[in-house]
């Protein structure tokens, strides 16, 4: 009997049938993204979790006011030969508000060991956008032995403000969050296309200003740079070339990060230009064991 005929014949029995749908199963649910809520310290915490491969997984961060799905085109890519994992943070995306109204950086990263812990991620290599750069380096730098490597991608450093300023930008952004926003992100969406910028506005327009206000306060009151620091194993940062000679950017704080500069993106650069952000990424990794 041929092969075919083999497996026609096998397939008649309920046993093996049970197998082969019980096999392709499992195989399906480790290939196919999939989403859920993880209990985090303050409240369920949204999680994208897909891709299998025996490479180190990738965890990503989005920033203040955005969400996971800024990392879609990245998600799909990664996902092709590894495991890649995406979190909102608290009081943004589907991520619950947290009841405490705590949106310290250390409670943000408190919220990515709990979805490390909660996905058996033993080791794993993390990427920050922007304000999530904050949040991942204090992770990384609380726990260096779960973390292989590090990605900053246009990544917040540390922010100095006046005190009677800061109190004037949040009082401001609670009073009138659109005008606020529309005037903040103007200069850091050059360079983006219609969609990017319609996506990321609309994304802080979603988030409830408690979340954006807390965080930005959050971010202001931590140390970026001793977590920079502290972390000893390798790391990257993906600038935007326009921003890069910003006095107050992660590259001109932390020169020491080796870096590669993208042109023509704004600081959202990894959805401006996917392709050229996932080669850069794809190099690094690469070099990660």
């Amino acid at each position: 009997m041929s092969p075919p005929l083999l497996f026609c014949a096998a397939m008649r029995k309920p046993a093996v049938i049970l197998a082969v749908v019980s096999l392709l199963a499992a195989s399906c649910a480790h290939v196919r993204p999939s989403e859920s809520v993880i209990a985090g310290a303050a409240g369920g915490i949204h999680v994208s979790d897909g891709g299998r491969g025996p490479a180190l997984p990738v965890l990503f961060v989005h920033g203040n006011g955005a969400n996971l799905t800024q990392w879609q085109a990245q998600l799909d890519h990664v996902r092709q030969s590894r495991r890649a994992v995406a979190l909102d943070l608290r009081g943004m995306g589907k991520s619950a508000v947290p009841a405490n109204g705590d949106y310290s950086i250390e409670a943000m990263a408190s919220d990515v060991a709990a979805v490390a812990d909660a996905l058996h991620l033993r080791r794993f290599i993390i990427v920050g956008h922007s304000y999530g750069g904050g949040v991942v380096a204090a992770y990384a730098a609380a726990h260096p032995d779960r973390v292989a490597a590090v990605v900053y991608a246009d990544s917040a450093g540390n922010v100095t403000m006046p005190k009677e300023a800061g109190e004037k930008f949040i009082a401001a952004l609670r009073k009138n969050k659109d005008a606020v926003v529309k005037a903040w992100f103007a200069p850091i969406l050059v360079n983006a296309s219609d969609a990017v910028r319609d996506a990321v506005l609309a994304s802080v327009q979603a988030t409830p200003v408690d979340a954006l206000a807390g965080a930005l306060v959050g971010l202001a009151a931590h140390d970026v740079g001793a977590d920079v620091r502290a972390y000893k194993g390798p790391r990257l940062a993906i600038i935007s070339a326009s921003l890069a000679k910003n006095p107050s950017s992660f590259h001109s704080q932390f020169p020491e990060v080796p870096s590669r500069e993208m042109e023509g993106v704004s600081h959202w650069l990894m959805m401006d230009k996917p392709d050229e952000f996932n080669r850069i990424l794809d190099a690094f990794l690469a070099t990660v064991r």
